[in-house]
């Protein structure tokens, strides 16, 4: 055990610290990150609690393939219709045909009408972008033929992640 002995050791003990202390650093940040996403999807919760609205009105045109319904916004926080010009919430549309089978499908949905609910006050759905708690949107969608009939369910989900649907049945 001359001299090197503990020149070994004392190298091996600086080695083992600094793994030691890589491994807390990579724990410590670790810890952060999982620290900031949590925050974060707490964050998206609360801002999902002031929203709620309700889907009504709906009507059809068989021959036509075309749906309108209405969105009535009964929370406290506006729903985004557009963005920059792109739609920022989604229409699904569901239905039975007439060998049993379901089919669903994302919609592109196209803002009609923008007004305050219970009047006659009516906003340029060019310039009003938005969904006012108190106001309602008028919403088309073209859905192609549906089967006089048959069961129709349609949900419209916003970006806060809260949905509103309806089952209908298909006029004949």
């Amino acid at each position: 055990m001359g001299f090197s002995a503990p020149i070994a050791s004392g190298v091996v003990l600086i080695a083992f610290t600094i793994a030691v202390a890589t491994l807390f650093q990579a724990l410590v940040v670790e810890v952060q990150t999982l620290y900031q996403l949590i925050n974060e999807k707490i964050a998206q919760e609360i801002d999902g609690l002031g929203v709620a609205f309700q889907l009504s009105n709906i009507s059809i045109d068989v021959a036509g393939g075309k749906l309108n319904f209405t969105i009535k916004n009964t929370g406290s926080k506006e729903i985004f219709l557009k963005n920059q010009g792109s739609l920022r919430n989604d229409v699904i549309i569901a239905y039975n045909t007439a060998d049993g089978a379901w089919r669903s499908q994302v919609v592109e949905y196209e803002v009609l009408e923008v007004r305050i609910t219970g009047t006659e006050k009516v906003f340029d759905p060019a310039s009003h972008l938005y969904l006012a708690p108190g106001e309602e949107v008028v919403i088309g969608v073209e859905v192609g033929y549906l089967e006089p009939g048959s069961v129709l369910i349609i949900v419209f989900a916003s970006h806060y992640g809260v949905t509103a649907s309806v089952r209908w049945v298909v006029p004949q």
